[in-house]
């Protein structure tokens, strides 16, 4: 018989945690901490599958608490709850504690009860943990959609560094071939790419190829459009214009690296599952987009 999942919840309000012990305790087997301190003293001395941590705590940020949490145990994915849009909270949570879905407060039970399904059988999928990719000289194909000449340096910078190949797209049609034609290992993207939002297309993509990294790099400061794309686009990061060279770099590094993982390990089942977008008019936009990347699948799946 398989061991329950565990999953760890950290709130402030003990209110809180008993009403989620009681809506989950017959699912998984529930821990409950109201002190993050003593949270991230129990991960490290007991397995957790699955991590939902409040944002806005005395002792320290969620976001925070999962970025330990991540070092602590990496194969455990994590939730960040809050009643706040907080959009350098939502940032950090990605950038730093690898979130797996950003949930509002109140929580709608029937969401909360599918987030957890799916991170359940996700950790089930992948309870082996992942190697450290082995030094190799590995070429990984970069697609950039960008036009701005600071992005297009700091990448050309990166790939030419580390021996990986630069390809470029100026519109959406541009980059749609590319993803058909060739193996896309990172993307690069703006939200807006010769003034077409590319926000439907990293949503297709995270349905099309989960194993695919992307990271956004944006001027735009909007808090509800960033959530979306860490449920429904699964992004890998999100980074702030004027670009940040040595932030910009670490996550390029980290996603090479991540990247280099799969290449490794191409049986290995991936942590990442988007949710479908919940508007009718950009869930036909992707849904057309996935016919678009037909060919892709199609590639994936031979």
């Amino acid at each position: 018989m398989s061991q329950p999942i565990r999953v760890l919840f950290v709130d402030d309000e003990e209110r809180i945690l008993r009403s989620l012990a009681l809506q989950f305790r017959r699912d998984y087997e529930v821990l409950v901490e109201s002190d993050p301190l003593r949270a991230l003293e129990r991960l490290r001395g007991e397995t957790v599958q699955v991590i939902v941590s409040d944002q806005r705590m005395p002792q320290m940020s969620g976001a925070e608490l999962l970025a330990r949490a991540r070092e602590l145990q990496p194969a455990a994915l994590r939730i960040l709850l809050t009643g706040y849009s907080d959009q350098q909270a939502a940032m950090d949570a990605l950038n730093e504690g690898g979130i797996f879905r950003y949930l509002a407060k109140p929580w709608d039970p029937r969401e909360m009860a599918e987030t957890l399904r799916q991170a359940a059988r996700l950790a089930v999928q992948g309870a082996a943990p992942a190697a450290a990719p082995a030094p190799a000289e590995v070429s990984l194909n970069l697609l950039l959609l960008d036009q701005a000449p600071e992005t297009l340096a700091c990448v050309g910078a990166f790939c030419s560094a580390g021996g990986h190949r630069l390809l470029r797209a100026d519109s959406l049609d541009e980059a749609l071939r590319w993803l058909n034609e060739e193996p896309i290992d990172l993307l690069v993207s703006d939200l807006c790419l010769a003034g077409a939002d590319t926000a439907p297309l990293l949503k297709s993509l995270a349905q099309a190829h989960p194993r695919l990294l992307s990271l956004v790099v944006t001027p735009f400061c909007d808090t509800q459009a960033l959530l979306k794309l860490i449920n429904e686009a699964q992004i890998f990061r999100y980074l702030p214009k004027p670009i940040r060279k040595g932030l910009f770099d670490k996550g390029l590094r980290a996603a090479a690296e991540q990247a280099l993982i799969y290449r490794q390990q191409p049986q290995r089942a991936v942590a990442r599952l988007a949710e479908a977008p919940r508007e009718a008019p950009e869930r036909e936009r992707v849904g057309s987009l996935l016919g678009m990347l037909g060919r892709l699948r199609e590639r994936l799946s031979a």
